[in-house]
């Protein structure tokens, strides 16, 4: 989210009981309403791992003639506000170059798409998630896809939106759901009915680069949501994302914050050296050099499913970002 966005999503925040009220006197609801059926999955595996075959919801065709193999494990990765499928390519490109596996990108950017933020988390993130959620109960039906091989991945409110999917399969429960930077504004830690939560799946990680308030410049959720949370140089700010802006297309500090949860985990997956994490209880605790002794994991893909906890880590200001 460059800063032209962050300054739209202010004014949505403070102007949205105004436009509630234009959505619903000026026009029917219903005229506005984008159509779930626009959310469709980019298929990216050994033999495409750059041009994707699009998959969809109750289209049994196109996934017969597709290249889905139902014995590789199955990552698939939802983006966030006002992106598309192209957020999950590094992460694509990362896992199609250690292993054998299907990768599919949840392309729900017609329905994540706009300036009516408060709307789209309200009505269009639940009818993704949902929709996501049948789309891999369709997988399993038709292919034997086992749910052991299954990995949801997603950003901002791509990570509501695979939450909301781990909760929507009825034919089984997702091992992992990891959860890249959550969104936070119009999110209630209380409610977890409406965001991403360990109950989503059997274990559910997340990794915090930006959480806060978005008057501080801050996008995503900050307290801990997870089975295991992850908070990288605190879990606010990253070294390298300066507070620059140099005109309305410009990348304001909170979009690289925000942004560096999904390239942290890329580097995870091939990196050498990963990303070392201590359990710790305060940011302050981790600074001071109280924890260097405790119990230690890797941030990203390599963080074991039985890890639970807060942890926090230093990074690198450059790639590669992890330290060891």
């Amino acid at each position: 989210m460059g800063s032209f966005q962050l300054l739209i999503a202010c004014l949505v925040l403070a102007l949205a009981p105004t436009w509630s009220f234009v959505i619903k006197y000026e026009e029917p609801l219903e005229a506005r309403e984008p159509n779930v059926t626009t959310v469709v999955f980019e298929l990216f595996t050994p033999f495409n791992p750059t041009r994707p075959q699009i998959l969809e919801l109750d289209n049994l065709e196109s996934l017969q003639q597709s290249y889905f193999d139902p014995l590789l494990p199955t990552k698939i990765f939802a983006h966030g506000w006002n992106a598309n499928p192209r957020s999950a390519y590094s992460t694509r490109d990362a896992y199609l170059t250690r292993e054998a596996c299907n990768v599919i990108a949840v392309d729900w950017s017609v329905l994540a798409s706009g300036i009516e933020y408060p709307l789209i988390v309200e009505r269009d993130v639940p009818r993704a998630a949902i929709h996501t959620g049948q789309f891999i109960d369709f997988l399993v039906k038709n292919t034997g896809t086992p749910f052991s091989s299954i990995h949801l991945m997603g950003h901002s409110l791509g990570a509501h939106v695979v939450g909301g999917a781990g909760a929507a399969v009825t034919l089984g429960r997702v091992p992992r759901i990891t959860g890249l930077d959550p969104a936070g504004p119009f999110f209630s830690l209380n409610d977890t009915d409406t965001r991403l939560d360990p109950s989503d799946g059997d274990f559910v990680d997340i990794i915090h680069t930006n959480g806060g308030t978005l008057l501080g410049d801050e996008l995503g959720f900050l307290p801990p949501i997870g089975h295991i949370d992850f908070y990288p140089n605190g879990g606010q700010f990253q070294p390298g994302c300066s507070a620059y802006y140099l005109g309305l297309t410009a990348q304001g500090r909170g979009g690289c914050d925000h942004g560096r949860s999904v390239t942290y985990f890329a580097e995870s997956i091939l990196s050498d050296v990963g990303f070392r994490a201590v359990e710790c209880a305060t940011e302050e605790d981790f600074v001071a050099g109280l924890c260097v002794d405790n119990q230690a994991v890797l941030m990203g893909d390599p963080t074991p499913t039985t890890a639970r906890g807060i942890y926090y880590l230093a990074t690198s200001d450059t790639q590669p970002f992890a330290l060891g």
